[in-house]
């Protein structure tokens, strides 16, 4: 089937714009779906969760390596696409804890193909020269994730949370339909081995990545600790899925100026004191969220989410590919997200299920906010190079030649 004629810039932004909702229909309801649709307690949620992130864990690098230097980025996308979407109708009819468990894992397998080849495709469209530039491009992803809670909020709170799942996969399959307008990439097969593939290549190329490994663990046990239950706080504090929603819906809108914004603030401190910076303002967040007890102000103060989210993620993605040739895009982002959002759940949702509901929110939300402060910490130290800390390094120098303009 012949690719459809659509410039390539407009096709990579349309990746973005579409996984917006994807992302919106599934992480913000998906604790209080389980509770709600499944009767699950904190404790099994916080299970779920962690079951799921280490099929994550163990299969990104898996992706990685098939995406970079086998089968290409683009196919293995659309492979995660089809067996998310498919997973997620199967999740809406399991019946008992185990099937649960094991059809949340099965939808693991498949979702971390998505968002590190998204993110390959849109460094190897932007190259060298405009890399920094790739906040510009993440932040339309915001905008149609902050629409998608606002909209799938109220959606839910009149139709019930069985919907969530179908919503879902709806969102999903318009990305995979999407994906037809992408130009196929060529994998890259390794000269030299070596041992573990690509995996392997990563740190052999970059052994400062260890380090940054460390600070990635870090903050996102903390987030997951943090987010994961933060509807959960909300709806035992009265507030509905609307009210949910409505906060994630403001965090959403926030990444947008954040995440377009994080391309100037990286040339002119460089991508180090960015990334710190996203560590504080998730420990300022975290310690609020456990201070406060009232839905309606926890919903605004999901504000502080959105603006750590996008400094952090935008800057840890131009961190892999600074560190890293274009040739192991692909693997660097899945080992990223292998440690953020494999091992950085099973640690902050399994405990933090088990914290929240035998201790209560206020220790589960001042031990995530010590955790990312410690991250701060550490990425300091790790991230202590002239490529990543000193201001301009992120400057554009040369458009890549089929870059064509952001938006």
């Amino acid at each position: 089937m012949s690719r459809p004629q659509v410039r390539d810039a407009v096709a990579v932004q349309g990746l973005f714009l579409l996984f917006g909702p994807v992302i919106a229909a599934f992480f913000p309801f998906f604790a209080i779906y389980l509770q709600d649709h499944h009767g699950l307690s904190e404790s099994r949620i916080g299970f779920v969760i962690a079951a799921a992130a280490a099929a994550r864990m163990l299969l990104n690098p898996v992706w990685g390596h098939l995406s970079d230097t086998k089968i290409g980025r683009l196919t293995v996308l659309q492979i995660g696409l089809v067996g998310a979407a498919a997973a997620a109708l199967a999740l809406n009819i399991a019946e008992t804890f185990a099937a649960v468990v094991a059809v949340a894992v099965v939808h693991s397998v498949f979702m971390v193909a998505q968002g590190p080849n998204i993110d390959a495709i849109a460094l190897e469209h932007l190259g060298e020269g405009r890399m920094s530039e790739y906040g510009r491009i993440r932040g339309w992803e915001s905008l149609t994730y902050a629409a998608g809670c606002l909209v799938f909020g109220v959606v839910l709170q009149v139709a019930g949370l069985g919907w969530s799942m179908p919503i879902y996969a709806v969102a999903v399959v318009a990305v995979l339909t999407w994906t037809t307008t992408i130009e196929r990439d060529r994998p890259r097969p390794l000269m030299k081995h070596g041992r573990l593939g690509s995996l392997g290549a990563v740190f052999r190329e970059a052994p400062r990545f260890w380090g940054y490994l460390v600070a990635l663990l870090l903050v996102w046990t903390a987030f997951n600790a943090a987010w994961n239950f933060i509807a959960l706080k909300i709806s035992d504090a009265g507030g509905g899925t609307m009210v949910i929603g409505f906060g994630t819906a403001l965090g959403g809108l926030i990444e947008l100026p954040t995440m377009r914004g994080s391309s100037r603030w990286q040339e002119r401190f460089g991508l180090r004191r960015v990334y710190v910076a996203g560590c504080l303002v998730y420990a300022t967040g975290f310690l609020l969220w456990g201070s406060v007890d009232d839905a309606e102000v926890l919903s605004v103060l999901m504000l502080f989410e959105g603006v750590a989210f996008s400094l952090l993620f935008t800057t840890g993605v131009v961190v892999v590919g600074r560190l890293l040739p274009p040739s192991l895009y692909s693997t660097g982002n899945a080992v990223s997200a292998m440690v953020g959002f494999g091992i950085g759940p099973i640690i902050g949702a399994g405990i933090g299920g088990w914290v929240y509901q035998q201790m209560g929110a206020t220790p589960l939300y001042v031990g995530a906010s010590a955790l990312a402060l410690a991250a701060a910490v550490v990425a300091w130290f790790a991230l202590a190079v002239p490529s990543l800390s000193e201001p301009g390094h992120g400057a554009p120098v040369a458009a890549h030649p089929e870059a064509g303009p952001l938006v």
